[in-house]
């Protein structure tokens, strides 16, 4: 790629783990303060996010444009946008939220983004992004890095753990098939549709939980981080995701997520006032270190 797209890739896949770390300790507010459900919360938070995607998509370039297709499908566009939805959105964060109900934020943030191990793996036997020495070595690093930020003493957790860790293998099958079946429309595009699609399912599985709430109920920062949660954390993050995914090869974006957590502590700490540790500046630098590992050798694949 050229000079000019090298330098769109960083900035993209960085605002987009940033805006991603913002929603860990937001969604846990709600959930444990507001006492919001899951999946109610989820499908609430995406349907709208998406809706406003696909409005301004329309707006912008017109209906013709937002028409989901794949291979000139329509069918085959909903089908896809619809598998998409349902492991992104769905799935990763309809566990996640389920997580965040007995996990704290930060620990989830661990769990989900062991992503790019094993999104390494199927990409060496699915993707051309073969696993070589070098990769495993930084991914293994970078999740080193992460345990050191957060501390080795939060690991526990039982059946949340369990929902993080499907929702990090959601996110990995997901990447895969992204990479694999290339959608027509734009990215902006694909994720709005991922964000309606992924909404009605969860809005689906909240009506089969029997999950019940009045948004009404809301306190101003319940409100105030819920659009945070639409906006910034939702819009935001998973349009910048899939058009820097777009750039780069599923390995190399996906090392970036390493991060996420790291974004999440420095939220926690600037929000909640937690103090600053030895083990998170240690974690930090084998964070900084496995990015470097791990884009090392691939600068061609954003230049």
């Amino acid at each position: 790629m050229s000079n000019n797209h090298n330098t769109g890739f960083l900035p993209k896949v960085i605002l987009a783990t940033i805006c991603m770390g913002s929603s860990f300790p937001t969604g846990k507010y709600l959930i444990a303060n507001e006492h919001m459900p899951p999946f109610l919360m989820g499908g609430w938070r995406f349907l709208a996010a998406g809706l406003l995607m696909l409005i301004s998509a329309i707006i912008l370039k017109g209906y013709r444009q937002v028409v989901p297709t794949y291979k000139q499908s329509i069918v085959g566009g909903i089908i896809l946008t619809g598998i998409i939805g349902c492991l992104q959105t769905t799935g990763t964060m309809g566990f996640l939220n389920l997580a965040l109900q007995s996990v704290s934020s930060s620990m989830s943030s661990i769990i989900l983004f062991t992503n790019p191990l094993w999104l390494s793996l199927l990409a060496h036997f699915l993707l051309k992004d073969k696993l070589n020495k070098r990769k495993i070595i930084s991914l293994i690093i970078g999740i080193s890095g992460v345990i050191f930020c957060l501390g080795l003493s939060t690991m526990q957790g039982g059946i949340g753990l369990i929902y993080a860790f499907l929702g990090s293998l959601c996110w990995s099958i997901c990447t895969i098939i992204t990479k694999r079946f290339i959608f027509d429309k734009s990215s902006w595009v694909l994720t709005g549709w991922q964000l309606f699609w992924g909404a009605i399912f969860m809005l689906l599985t909240a009506y089969i939980r029997h999950e019940e709430y009045n948004i009404g109920s809301l306190q101003l920062w319940g409100w105030v981080w819920f659009i945070w949660l639409i906006i910034p954390a939702s819009i935001g993050s998973f349009g910048l995701w899939f058009s820097a995914l777009r750039q780069g090869g599923a390995t190399l974006t996906s090392g970036f997520l390493f991060l996420v957590p790291l974004f999440s502590v420095i939220f926690s700490v600037l929000a909640l006032h937690d103090g600053l540790s030895t083990h998170l500046i240690l974690g930090g630098g084998l964070i900084v270190l496995s990015l470097y590992l791990l884009n090392k050798g691939d600068k061609d694949e954003i230049r």
